[in-house]
């Protein structure tokens, strides 16, 4: 009979089996370090990631809280423009109210006569210039 040939009692391995379950075992163990090692520098991976993300968040907080401030300071300032702008609006509506009843009046008020004005004398060459030119043109028109 063979070795392996042998019947085996329970419990009781040959020694090229028990080798061969520690060899195996040994590999195993072997390989879920490596895993384990594959796994830890995946696991410092996503860390450094998510630290990154968070900072980027963060940041993206702050400026999103700026921008809101800064929408805030427009918004009140377009409001008391809009206020400002109201009140010139009425000062002109009131304006142009009182043009419309003093020209209403005026025109119930007989017209009063303009007083004379002196027209410069240097006014008065210019006139006569102009005028004596269309003269000559008036005159020498066939």
């Amino acid at each position: 009979m063979a070795e392996n040939d042998r019947p085996t009692q329970a419990g009781i391995e040959t020694p090229d089996a028990l080798a061969e379950k520690i060899r195996d075992s040994m590999m195993a163990v072997e390989k879920i370090r490596a895993e384990n090692i594959r796994l830890t520098e995946h696991r410092t991976s996503l860390e450094r990631s998510k630290l990154a993300l968070e900072s980027e968040v963060e940041s993206l907080k702050v400026a999103v809280e700026n921008e809101r401030t800064e929408r805030r300071y427009y918004h009140s300032l377009a409001n008391e423009i809009i206020t400002r702008l109201d009140v010139v609006g009425q000062t002109i509506d009131a304006v142009v109210r009182r043009a419309e009843q003093d020209t209403q009046r005026q025109q119930k008020d007989p017209p009063a006569e303009l007083p004379a004005v002196n027209v410069p004398t240097f006014l008065q060459k210019v006139e006569a210039l102009i005028n004596g030119r269309g003269d000559k043109r008036e005159t020498e028109a066939p």
